[in-house]
């Protein structure tokens, strides 16, 4: 009998894991995410449902479109974003987020990155979000503008594509210059 109990602990620990997994299977859209360019830190602002510290996840799910561009086919991502916490708006702890990319991923300066940025890397970030309309998804606001890699406790506006009033930021004196808008 011991051998058994053993067992059945062991299966519904594989469930137990293997289920949730299961559970964010979501229907991706097969729109190119569009970016919109904010003309400025204001409108970055409010163009964006949420602002959120966090950290993403590698992307879990990816939609091939039926459409290509110099050097590759452009593919919907979606990956999890886990909020440490919100400077604007407020949700759950895990955001889902769409993003379009390339396949075969172009070089970096390939001018292609800047509209289709595709999947975050791993990191901590601050981050700009909307939702995708009709889906359960955000997408990052502005591409590039609104997102904020966070490197030993400081922010770190890209160059040509972040505001550069964000940049070197503490995490504190990022929402406190967020929340002045």
């Amino acid at each position: 009998m011991k051998g058994w109990s053993k067992f059945f602990i062991c299966l519904c620990l594989l469930f137990a894991f293997h289920l949730p997994v299961q559970a964010q299977h979501v229907a991706i859209s097969k729109q190119v995410v569009n970016i919109k360019r904010a003309a400025n830190l204001k409108d970055l602002v409010s163009s964006s449902t949420l602002i959120a510290y966090g950290w993403f996840d590698t992307s879990f799910q990816k939609q091939p479109l039926n459409k290509s561009v110099q050097g590759g086919q452009l593919v919907n991502f979606v990956q999890n974003f886990h909020v440490d916490k919100y400077v604007k708006g407020t949700g759950g702890k895990i955001i889902t987020v769409l993003s379009t990319g390339i396949e075969p991923l172009p070089d970096p300066l390939n001018p292609n990155n800047k509209v289709y940025p595709g999947p975050m890397a791993e990191g901590r970030y601050f981050c700009f979000l909307k939702p995708v309309p009709g889906t359960k998804l955000y997408t990052i606001v502005g591409g590039w503008q609104g997102v904020y890699p966070v490197y030993e406790g400081k922010t770190i506006s890209l160059e040509e594509e972040g505001f550069p009033e964000l940049n070197q930021l503490t995490l504190r004196q990022f929402e406190a210059k967020i929340k002045s808008y």
